[in-house]
């Protein structure tokens, strides 16, 4: 079975320190807004065009303008020469009206408010500390890992929280990085983060009272009921929980299933990863493939059966091929049940499913990037468990077929899952660094850094949701806030700086790539 440190050596990348953006807005009558801070504190813009511009110690030149704010270095990476900054992420407003240079940093005013923007010295470790810090702080409901809705701009303190349809899925996953975290720092702040998501995942199946069924998620007594979603009420009425289940759910659930179990020392969670894992596979084996809803009926997306796939689920069924078959060797794995690693051989041998994986561009109807999340989260416990060359060669190929997308968007947590299959493939793995370097600080959602870009390139075609996508990767702090079931190339999204994302995007590529070696340890 795969190990820690199992990276290939021409793969592992010794990190140290890196220049981090840092960005505190505040308004034009604050106290510490510097007096210089004028329309005289920065050079005109050549030809007289409108505009203001600056020489920082570190050599780099800032423009401001209508349009915003850019910074031009002469050194470092050539994939960070040219930086955007625009509102709402890092000003108040897009007219710049004046900057006043600040070692490497500036002051810049706008006609609304004033930002100071600077760079600070930080590790890998240290980033991903920030994020860990706001988890149990501002961004978790009931354990699991949610993101804060603000009641006003710039207000971190007070905020609400409100159920997803993936609540098991999105905390599985930070879950996953605090167990790597564990793993490889044995601290007890990341045992005590990841125990008390990796409870709040296992009480998903237990809160519904169906053996073999978990909820998306739950409200208790008390709470507003949502207004999305199909809710059942608790046999005693201390809770509702949300049911129509999906793959997606499950697929958050083995992950960190297999992963808790391995990595976390508590052997009350490990049996009782034990028995949920072998309820929601016998419930799915004893249906045909289906997970059944309390309507007696599938839900609308637990499908996982050859009915399915030759018809409706035609264009799905590489993914849930790989969905299910990764479910059951999971399970096989973590109850050592024979009847388990039965039903695996038979789905992936006698009956097929081992091809279907490898069928994915032949029967892609779309480019759809929450698939892509679900089909790597589904491949990471196969290529951590299966020791069959044959059936190793057949998951390659399938992993492969959706790398031909995945490469083009330097994603760390894909790259570094796809590598450990595939160690000969070369390619630039610091663009995973680059990744995480320039994922910001301020999760919060905002518009993407587009209005006056040059560089913009548009697609001719338009995404999955007929918006428009551009040809070139913008860097993470320049581009929208986004789960990594997002399209990093779709600029047309919109935004709302009254919620935030948790850092789940940089802790589990992080750990992740920490705990197999792909990042070594920073000096």
């Amino acid at each position: 079975m795969l190990g820690r440190n199992s990276a290939a050596e021409k793969d592992r990348i010794r990190v140290s320190a890196f220049m981090q953006k840092k960005c505190e807005q505040m308004s034009l009558d604050d106290p510490r807004v510097p007096k210089e801070l004028s329309e005289s504190a920065a050079a005109p813009l050549p030809n007289g065009a409108p505009g203001c511009m600056c020489r920082t110690s570190d050599g780099a030149v800032w423009i401001g303008n209508a349009n915003g704010l850019t910074r031009t270095a002469f050194d470092g990476d050539p994939r960070d020469k040219v930086q955007f900054f625009a509102a709402p992420r890092y000003l108040a407003d897009n007219r710049c009206v004046s900057l006043l240079p600040d070692g490497n940093g500036v002051w810049v005013r706008t006609e609304t408010g004033v930002s100071h923007i600077w760079y600070e010295e930080m590790t890998y470790a240290g980033k991903a500390a920030v994020y860990d810090g706001r988890i149990l702080s501002r961004q978790t409901r009931h354990g699991f890992v949610s993101e804060p809705h603000f009641d006003v701009k710039g207000d971190f303190e007070h905020f609400k929280h409100y159920s997803s349809d993936n609540d098991g899925l999105w905390t599985a996953m930070y879950a996953a990085g605090a167990c790597y975290e564990y793993a490889v720092t044995g601290s007890e702040d990341s045992l005590k983060r990841a125990v008390t998501t990796v409870n709040a995942v296992l009480d998903l199946v237990d809160v519904t009272g169906r053996p073999g069924y978990p909820a998306r998620s739950y409200i208790l007594r008390g709470e507003k009921l949502p207004e999305d979603g199909f809710w059942v009420p608790y046999a005693d009425g201390s809770l509702t929980w949300k049911s129509d289940t999906s793959s997606d759910e499950l697929v958050g659930h083995f992950l960190i299933y297999l992963i808790a179990h391995e990595l976390l020392p508590d052997e009350n969670i490990r049996g009782h990863i034990r028995r949920v894992a072998a309820e929601i596979c016998d419930g799915i084996l004893a249906n045909g493939c289906y997970l059944i809803d309390v309507t007696g009926r599938p839900t609308r997306w637990g499908r996982w059966s050859l009915e399915y796939f030759n018809g409706k689920g035609y264009s799905d069924s590489s993914l849930n091929s790989a969905e299910l078959l990764s479910f059951l060797k999971v399970t096989a794995h973590v109850t050592g049940e024979e009847r388990f690693a039965e039903a695996y051989r038979r789905l992936a041998v006698d009956e097929g499913y081992s091809d279907i994986v490898c069928k994915y561009l032949e029967r892609r109807e779309e480019i759809n990037y929450s698939d892509e999340e679900l089909c790597y989260l589904s491949y990471l416990p196969l290529v951590i468990l299966e020791e069959d060359e044959e059936l190793r060669a057949k998951y390659r190929e399938g992993m492969g077929q959706w790398w031909q997308n995945i490469r083009r968007e330097a994603n760390p947590l894909w790259t570094y899952i796809y590598k450990l299959i595939a160690p000969d493939e070369d390619f630039d793995m610091d663009s995973c660094l680059w990744t995480l370097r320039r994922l910001p600080l301020d999760m919060r959602y905002s518009d993407p850094a587009i209005v006056g870009r040059a560089d913009i390139e548009y697609e001719q075609e338009l995404d999955r949701f007929h918006k428009r996508q551009i040809k070139n990767l913008l860097p993470p702090d320049e581009r929208r806030i986004m789960k990594w079931n997002g399209n990093p190339f779709a600029v047309e999204t919109g935004g709302n700086i009254l919620s935030e994302e948790p850092g789940t995007v940089y802790t589990l590529p992080y750990w992740l790539g920490r705990y197999y070696g792909f990042i070594v340890e920073e000096d």
